[in-house]
């Protein structure tokens, strides 16, 4: 599982996605988190320069990891 989230989340996401993490760690399951301090909620729908705007390169970065982009 790949989890990215934002600290300041106005829907309150952050600690869910930690619960989320720490469970699936728990269940000794693949997972990453990538928590950011700004971000809102819904940073992936438009661009910025915070460091929310390469969340899709870290996704990549895992999918590759995973092998779900054999070339």
């Amino acid at each position: 599982m790949f989890i990215a989230a934002a600290t300041d989340d106005s829907l309150g996401l952050a600690p869910d996605s930690i619960l989320l993490y720490q469970k699936w760690t728990a269940a000794q399951k693949s997972v990453e988190l990538h928590m950011y301090a700004q971000g809102g909620h819904g940073f992936g729908m438009h661009s910025t320069v915070e460091p929310t705007a390469h969340w899709i390169d870290r996704f990549a970065d895992w999918l590759e990891l995973k092998g779900f982009l054999k070339k």
